[in-house]
Parts: C-alpha cells; structure tokens; sequence
C-alpha cells in the first residue's frame, strides 16, 4: 500500500511538471525550440 501511495505521488508530480511546461510553451506562443525539435523528429 505504502508503494501504491509513493507510485500516485510520482505521477501526480509528473503530471504537474508537464502541465508547467505546456503552459509556459503555450504561454510563448510554442516557439520553444524544445517542442520544434519534437515535432521535426
């Protein structure tokens, strides 16, 4: 039990670092050159 608590708290953290970079990137209108780089590959 006590890892299914840790597994949830890592996804949660996961979830809410991505949300930061999807905010900043639409935030600069995604001319981030990180999202460029995904995209091309």
């Amino acid at each position: 039990m006590d890892r299914f608590i840790g597994l949830r708290e890592q996804y949660l953290n996961f979830i809410y670092i991505c949300r930061a970079i999807f905010h900043e990137a639409i935030f600069q209108g995604g001319s981030l050159p990180f999202f460029r780089k995904l995209h091309i590959q």
